[in-house]
């Protein structure tokens, strides 16, 4: 749950949000929340190169959005829906802030 006053949910949020402020690291999450997918498939449909995905993937582990985990032709990447759970308590505090006042 987001508490305003404490700051390692505010920094835990600002990082959140600064990596889905790009739009690559977005397409990322949504082609995760299908299912696991390895750095290899992430290249080739986002035409990107490894190097972008790699420092993509770093960013979203950092944040908690996605983890790694093993696959027969090895490691694959997956997305943590827990990892919108401070995202969304924000979202929720918002709107209850906004719906209180009429808006």
């Amino acid at each position: 749950m987001f508490d305003a006053d404490n700051q390692n949910s505010q920094l835990l949020l600002t990082n959140a949000l600064q990596a889905l402020a790009n739009a690559n690291t977005r397409k990322i999450v949504e082609l995760l929340a299908e299912g696991p997918r390895s750095s290899h498939e992430l290249v080739q449909v986002l035409d990107s190169s490894g190097e972008k995905i790699r420092a993509a993937m770093q960013i979203l582990q950092t944040v908690g959005l996605v983890s790694e985990g093993k696959s027969r032709e090895g490691t694959v990447y997956l997305f943590n829906p827990a990892g919108l759970n401070l995202a969304r308590s924000w979202l929720d505090r918002v709107n209850f802030i906004v719906d209180g006042l009429g808006q």
